[in-house]
């Protein structure tokens, strides 16, 4: 990624827009069986939506590219991101689908399962290269979710080759069911990309390899100019340089980890638009992650630059981690 790209510019998101009705249970039901949680809870969701909240919490003016039906919960969706500071001019509508829905269930420890439709979200159509929508932007965070459908993989493609055009960076998120669904397209997607963001199982079924730092060399091999591994509750790895770093984590405990890898991802991809280093972009994320995860739901709930500052403050880290916190933390502190 081009270092001092002004935060000030615009960040285009294209990906899935979606409601998010979280329940809690202790244990799953057998087959056949039912189960009740005590509430559901309903939240703005779906990793563009999320990181469009998460990067305007950080003060960056993020431009939404996804498509939502032409019902209450599109109606609601749109609503709330308005209200954040989201400019949703590009979201579409559609009669054709229903809007995205996820049921995610959170059990004690704070791990989620979903099950949902991306509905509308697979529906999106290309913007064409004249429009405003690219006017200013710095670069473009996608998701390998985009990639699944033709419609969407042919919007992100035009997207991929308008920004580059135009001198911007490219982020990739993987995520899951891209990883293991269609690993040979987003293994030749990482040429295209500044930054990959993935977990460790995305890793290892992108690579075939369980070893964190040979997937790192190897996704950074394909292409990719930065990698970025998110390791939860033990902070990331990232190759700089040529080395492997490990990025040690912040002390919160976990509720709900929904969003939380979308607020690491907006908190990283922020720090490198305002020209910080890798190493100081990552700690941010870290923290982001972490405050994102120690709370229900995501959307309006992430983390923006006042909470991750005020986590930083009350952290230690070993070593010349504790250096870069203190910078990160002046950063933060002077940011505007």
């Amino acid at each position: 990624m081009r270092p001092r790209i002004s935060a000030k510019q615009s960040v285009l998101v294209l990906g899935d827009i979606i409601v998010d009705v979280i329940g809690r249970v202790k244990a799953w039901p057998e087959p056949g069986d039912d189960c009740l949680a005590p509430r559901l809870e309903m939240h703005c969701g779906g990793v563009a939506a999320n990181c469009a909240f998460a990067f305007a919490g950080w003060g960056v003016r993020p431009r939404l590219l996804g498509c939502v039906g032409r019902d209450n919960f599109g109606a609601y969706l749109l609503h709330r991101l308005r209200a954040a500071g989201v400019d949703v001019r590009w979201v579409q509508r559609t009669s054709k689908a229903m809007t995205g829905l996820l049921y995610v269930n959170v059990t004690p420890d704070g791990q989620r399962t979903f099950f949902g439709s991306r509905a509308a979200n697979s529906l999106v159509r290309q913007v064409a290269r004249g429009s405003t929508f690219y006017r200013g932007a710095a670069g473009a965070h996608l998701v390998g979710y985009n990639f699944l459908d033709p419609a969407t993989e042919k919007a992100a493609r035009k997207l991929i080759r308008i920004v580059r055009a135009r001198g911007g960076w490219i982020a990739l998120d993987v995520g899951a069911s891209p990883s293991q669904q269609i690993p040979r397209k987003i293994l030749q997607l990482c040429k295209d990309v500044d930054i990959l963001f993935v977990n460790r199982d995305e890793a290892a079924a992108l690579t075939g390899t369980r070893d964190a730092r040979k997937a790192l060399r190897r996704l950074q091999r394909r292409g990719a100019r930065h990698v970025v591994m998110k390791l939860g509750k033990r902070g990331c790895m990232l190759v700089e340089t040529g080395n492997v770093v490990e990025v040690p984590a912040c002390d919160v405990r976990a509720v709900d980890s929904t969003g939380a890898g979308d607020a690491f991802v907006a908190a990283f991809l922020q720090g490198r638009m305002r020209g910080w280093s890798l190493a100081e972009s990552a700690v941010a994320a870290n923290a982001a992650g972490a405050l994102a995860a120690s709370v229900v739901g995501a959307g309006v709930n992430l983390p923006g630059r006042r909470e991750v500052a005020k986590l930083l403050r009350q952290e230690r880290f070993k070593g010349k981690w504790e250096a870069i916190r203190q910078r990160v933390l002046e950063r933060l502190e002077t940011a505007r």
